[in-house]
């Protein structure tokens, strides 16, 4: 069975000058040289891309992180990223290069992702983290805040666009969300993500969702943002948009982290 598989690196950057989200999108094209280049190819012409990555910055690190939603995406990225000989990542635009200190990884399966929230007993009450610029489409427009439905169609769209034979999408349960969830807290804030010379209105922060409904679409909820961890949310999460993160996480086990160096 495919699962999600998640390496988080932690680069330390050598030119003094403060990063920024805009580097996100020159590091989808490190990744996309360091993957064999049929399936580069395959990426640039399809708009159907199994995993997401996205930058973070503490201090003088930067983290890197990148998602794989099916067993192709990890066999032609993870693998690459966690091989012993990759210690560094070349940005070609900026001629710059970030050593590797640390390298982590983590997976799940749908299976166990299912088993874990689907079919287990999850709060009605969800917190979400926006930790990269994140933006929705909607007819035609960029929508600058967030709504219960926007962020659950968004992820229920990902989960089935990579998830194999499951599927959850439909406009009935995207009127459930609708109906039996809102936003009961927020803190966010505008900002903007330049991609190609172009800024796309975005925004960062944390909203906490209320589902009002029965425990099945609160299970549901949470399984989607668990989803959403390795996915990301709303659009262009490949170029580094639509990092998500849940705050509080449910009781139990949680996929373990795999150190390396």
């Amino acid at each position: 069975m495919d699962s999600l598989t998640k390496i988080t690196l932690n680069l330390m950057e050598s030119s003094g000058e403060k990063p920024s989200f805009s580097l996100s999108s020159l590091f989808q094209g490190a990744l996309m040289e360091r993957a064999d280049s049929s399936f580069a190819e395959k990426m640039h012409e399809s708009g159907l891309h199994p995993y997401s990555q996205y930058l973070q910055f503490q201090e003088n690190q930067v983290i890197w992180t990148v998602s794989a939603l099916n067993g192709e995406a990890k066999e032609h990225l993870i693998s690459k990223l966690e091989a012993d000989d990759f210690q560094s990542v070349f940005i070609r635009d900026h001629q710059e290069t970030f050593s590797i200190a640390e390298k982590q990884i983590r997976s799940v399966t749908y299976e166990e992702l299912v088993r874990k929230y689907y079919l287990g007993q999850c709060s009605h009450i969800l917190k979400l983290a926006f930790v990269t610029p994140t933006s929705f489409k909607s007819s035609g427009r960029y929508q600058l805040f967030p709504s219960a439905k926007l962020i659950f169609q968004s992820l229920m769209m990902k989960y089935d666009q990579a998830s194999g034979d499951s599927t959850i999408y439909s406009e009935e349960m995207v009127n459930e969300f609708e109906r039996y969830s809102e936003i009961v807290g927020y803190r966010l804030k505008s900002t903007s993500f330049s991609m190609e010379g172009v800024r796309i209105p975005s925004f960062l922060g944390t909203v906490t969702i209320r589902i009002h409904g029965p425990q099945q679409l609160a299970n549901v909820a949470w399984m989607l943002a668990a989803y959403g961890e390795y996915s990301g949310i709303g659009i262009k999460t490949g170029a580094g948009m639509g990092g998500l993160q849940i705050i509080e996480k449910q009781t139990g086990k949680e996929p373990k982290w795999k150190k390396k160096f």
